[in-house]
């Protein structure tokens, strides 16, 4: 499987020139332009790099801790099994990443108080540990 890094510096210097602002809140989940990324780290698909992302901490309203989600649910510690319309996903909390909200394209829904506690706490004893 080949990269697509020209395709996304391109999409970047895009995205890069949006003047907008989008209002966001902690536990909402949106389509977010991730990008073509290096090794391991969670990658976009289609177009335009979206993925799911959990919005995990609004520090302004420019920036944001976001964490990845996928339908591909794994039992291990890094990945967190939550609902988002009915559908289980898992959040990457591995991935966790610091993101500018003109990445964001398009609002999905949120996932429950509960399950956003549940995130947190998986991400603070990884933190911890």
């Amino acid at each position: 499987m080949s990269k697509r890094f020209i395709s996304w510096i391109l999409e970047k210097i895009i995205i890069d020139k949006i003047n907008k602002e989008t209002l966001i809140n902690e536990h909402e989940v949106y389509w977010c332009s991730l990008g073509e990324n290096i090794g391991f780290e969670q990658n976009g698909k289609g177009e335009y790099f979206l993925r799911p992302v959990l919005i995990l901490k609004k520090f302004n309203n420019n920036i944001f801790w976001g964490v990845p989600l996928s339908t591909k649910n794994k039992d291990n510690k890094y990945y967190v099994k939550v609902l988002l319309k009915d559908i289980e996903q898992s959040v990457m909390v591995s991935q966790l990443r610091l993101l500018d909200t003109k990445r964001l394209y398009q609002f999905i829904g949120h996932v429950s108080k509960e399950d956003f506690i549940k995130v947190k706490e998986y991400i603070k004893n990884i933190l911890q540990n």
